[in-house]
């Protein structure tokens, strides 16, 4: 089920914040070094390595591993790898609590890491595919009562078993820099946000190129 969609089309900014096409999750909010351009059909937002984008916490986007979630979009890194952890997604268990679900680029490399928080602490799965400097790429994070799965332009990357129960991330959504930590350069756009598991058709149709 999605709950919440952002596509960052000029039409839905208003001042420094973009709004749910849904209509119902919050709309996210842009620090300064955010900018809205150009992107892959229509517009999309531009992070610098420092700049930060956030989703207030709602009650609509806790994600519960009992019904399943999963994130999506699509990326474009315009900067190959600096040696740091580059962030793309950030869901903390609470504010200023431990990280509950997220995305890194490695420092050295250009595959993503996935990370939820469980019973036992973190639980990771890495891709095996690296995405390509200054192309577009989707990206697609679900999780369910099983485990945890990387989808890559729309096939699986890699999936991991979870042994512990995940706890629920009630916290805001950073995108691009988190707190205190340097996130990605490029494009993020069409952010979609479910509340249940998606399977492999469904991934597939998302990262498909608009029509």
């Amino acid at each position: 089920m999605l709950i919440a969609r952002w596509i960052f089309d000029i039409d839905t900014i208003d001042g420094r914040s973009a709004a749910d096409v849904q209509g119902a999750a919050p709309a996210v909010v842009l620090d300064e070094s955010v900018r809205v351009v150009p992107g892959r059909d229509g517009e999309a937002l531009a992070f610098d390595g420092r700049a930060q984008a956030v989703i207030p916490a709602a009650p609509q986007l806790v994600l519960s591993q009992v019904f399943g979630f999963a994130l999506a979009f699509f990326v474009n890194v315009t900067a190959p790898p600096d040696g740091e952890w580059r962030g793309l997604l950030y869901k903390p268990v609470g504010e200023n609590d431990a990280r509950g679900v997220g995305m890194w680029l490695y420092p050295d490399a250009m595959r993503v890491r996935g990370q939820v928080f469980t019973a036992k602490g973190p639980d990771y799965v890495d891709s095996r595919t690296s995405l390509r400097v200054g192309e577009w790429t989707h990206v697609a994070f679900v999780a369910d009562a099983d485990g945890m799965y990387l989808y890559i332009d729309g096939r699986l990357d890699v999936g991991v078993p979870l042994e512990h129960e995940v706890v629920p991330p009630y916290g805001p959504i950073y995108l691009g820099g988190q707190p205190d930590r340097p996130g990605f350069t490029g494009l993020l756009d069409d952010l979609r946000v479910y509340a249940s598991a998606l399977d492999a058709g469904t991934v597939q149709a998302l990262a498909r190129p608009p029509s």
